[in-house]
């Protein structure tokens, strides 16, 4: 029972005097240093060798310009309690303030000698140099450190240091020591390096790395060393130089996997570079040894001859998938291929019922459910093409049923009310989209709600819904690869309109048509009028985030790209290009981005 009650009053005492030193930072905190200084004094008071309390109690003297009371303090830390190193520097900092540079380095000196004797002092002395600033005084803790007692591996605060210093060579030459020792660090530390590199190849940060790459690589060969050039070369957009470290990596692996190098032609599609992607996808096709490289490479590279080709490379393509299903066999293994034909047939050659008999074909097989489903979405997608709604509709309805509450469900249902919305069925449409606003697809909700918006919008101003009906069958028209026709259906809307409220959704419209046909200046013009004339309204944030982008990526004028991004970043935080729009937007001023 006595011990029971002892460590209760242990606790209660613990507990006050952490709730006082809580008290205590709120005061100093919110600028009531007297109050603060009371507190803090009792703590210390009652517990001299307690550092926080200490530090707190004289950081408190300072703020009151109580600068001998301070300077006492500290001294007295130092002769009753120990000649901790840590508050030498504290000392030293007070002089230094008052700019007594010698007695400042004196008690520097002092801390960096006991380094010397005790090199697991480093980590203390070198944190409170940092914290003041005195960088050079931290290097030569860690250096000194590292130099008597090398296991101490000061390497990342060093490095951190030299980053901060500019000192890029000694920084990436402390992290390479680090992941040559261990290179699984090198997952954790390219997010440090991140910090510097950039996508210019001519940055000072940038170059100090290639440079260490290669002069470590040449002296003692590694494949890490290829991994972290290839890695530098991606975040440079330098993909072909990237493909060279990953055939070298490829060549000196045991196992072999086309993983990396696939993921790579991956990023170089991303990026718009099709020529690097194409090459790395056909070495990886020529070096395949499993199945599944094999189709995994292929898919990819017909998918970067479809963004290629131009109608005279058709037939050529379609040949190419047909020689690789009749190579790898049709069965459910190869139904994305099979998928990728059907649409390749459909959307490029134009020929929905070559497209059909294509998918009758797949459907033959012994498919996995959620392929079944994806397939007859595709079915319904090409029967919508061909204005056979009611088909469309009951094969919709029927994915639904097949995989309930999943995503391609949920895709089914809006491509039910989009369906609906097309047919000038707008109620029905209603009906569908109110259960897809709450989806937990962000992007299904956000068509559901944009759609729904526009009906509710347009059917308020005109009951007739005759704006609404022309804007449906243009919407139809794109669907149904029919630019010409759909801008011929909305222009004429922009001068003779019964709701106003549709002529901004008529705008983002035409704009896009443009964007399609390539006329880039006419859709900057209509996206333009969207933020002059409806600056407040739902679309605002997208033609914002278009015109940054194609004045960025397009016509070459980053102070306008900069200015669109801007706006929406602080006009529009709820937006969906929220994210891009920033980091785009930091991107143009320079910043590093991580």
């Amino acid at each position: 029972m006595k011990s029971f009650l002892t460590l209760v009053s242990i606790l209660v005492f613990t507990l006050s005097f952490g709730q006082n030193e809580e008290l205590a930072k709120n005061y100093f905190d919110q600028g009531e240093y007297e109050k603060a200084e009371a507190v803090y004094a009792k703590l210390h008071r009652n517990n001299p060798g307690h550092q926080n309390w200490l530090l707190g109690y004289v950081e408190t003297l300072q703020a009151l310009d109580k600068i001998d009371q301070a300077e006492t303090t500290l001294k007295r830390y130092l002769s009753d309690v120990g000649e901790y190193p840590n508050i030498q520097i504290e000392l030293g900092y007070l002089y230094q303030k008052q700019n007594d540079t010698i007695a400042a380095k004196n008690y520097y000196q002092k801390a960096i000698s006991q380094v010397e004797s005790r090199p697991g002092f480093a980590y203390s002395v070198g944190n409170v140099f940092q914290k003041y600033g005195l960088l050079d005084l931290a290097v030569e803790t860690y250096e000194t450190a590292q130099r008597i007692e090398p296991k101490s591996n000061n390497r990342i605060q060093l490095a951190r240091i030299y980053g901060e210093q500019s000192a890029f060579k000694k920084m990436f030459e402390n992290y390479m020591d680090l992941i040559i020792e261990n290179p699984s660090y090198f997952q954790i530390l390219n997010r440090n390096f991140a910090q510097y590199i950039s996508e210019d190849a001519s940055n000072e940060a940038n170059q100090a790395l290639r440079r260490v790459l290669l002069q470590r690589n040449q002296k003692e060969p590694d494949v890490i060393y290829n991994k972290m050039l290839s890695w530098l070369f991606v975040q440079q957009e330098d993909y072909a130089k990237a493909f060279a470290q990953e055939k070298a990596i490829f060549q000196r692996s045991d196992n072999q996997s086309l993983g990396r190098l696939i993921d790579l032609a991956l990023i170089s599609k991303e990026n718009n570079d099709l020529p690097s992607a194409r090459e790395i996808l056909e070495f990886a096709i020529s070096k395949a040894a499993s199945e599944r490289d094999l189709l995994s490479a292929e898919r990819e590279l017909l998918l970067i001859k479809r963004l290629q080709a131009k109608p005279e490379n058709y037939e050529e393509i379609e040949t190419a998938y047909l020689d690789f299903l009749s190579k790898i066999g049709r069965n459910r293994d190869s139904f994305i291929i099979q998928k990728d034909l059907a649409e390749f047939i459909a959307f490029q050659e134009k020929d929905i019922k070559k497209a059909l008999d294509q998918i009758q074909v797949i459907n033959s097989q012994n498919l996995y459910q959620q392929q079944s489903a994806e397939l007859k979405l595709l079915e319904a997608d090409l029967n919508v093409q061909e204005s056979k709604f009611n088909q469309a509709l009951l094969l919709y309805t029927q994915v639904e049923r097949m995989i309930p509450n999943s995503d391609i469900a949920r895709e089914a249902k809006f491509k039910v009310a989009k369906t609906s919305y097309f047919t000038g069925d707008f109620d029905w449409a209603l009906t569908q989209l109110k259960v897809l606003k709450s989806s937990a697809s962000q992007l299904t909700a956000n068509d559901a709600l944009e759609l729904s918006l526009l009906i509710k919008d347009n059917s308020q101003e005109d009951s007739t819904r005759t704006d609404l009906k022309l804007v449906a069958k243009a919407d139809l028209l794109q669907f149904q690869n029919q630019p010409e026709k759909a801008l011929s259906m909305l222009k004429p809307i922009l001068k003779d309109y019964k709701s106003p409220s549709i002529v901004d959704e008529v705008l983002f419209r035409v704009a896009n048509l443009h964007l399609q046909k390539g006329e880039v200046e006419k859709a900057a013009f209509y996206l333009q009028r969207i933020i002059d004339e409806f600056g407040d309204q739902i679309l605002a944030d997208n033609a914002n985030f278009q015109l940054g982008k194609l004045y960025m990526d397009h016509l070459d004028e980053p102070e306008k790209a900069k200015s669109y991004f801007e706006t929406l970043i602080f006009n529009h935080p709820d937006s969906i290009f929220f994210v891009e729009a920033r980091q785009r937007f930091r991107m143009l001023r320079g910043d590093q981005i991580q």
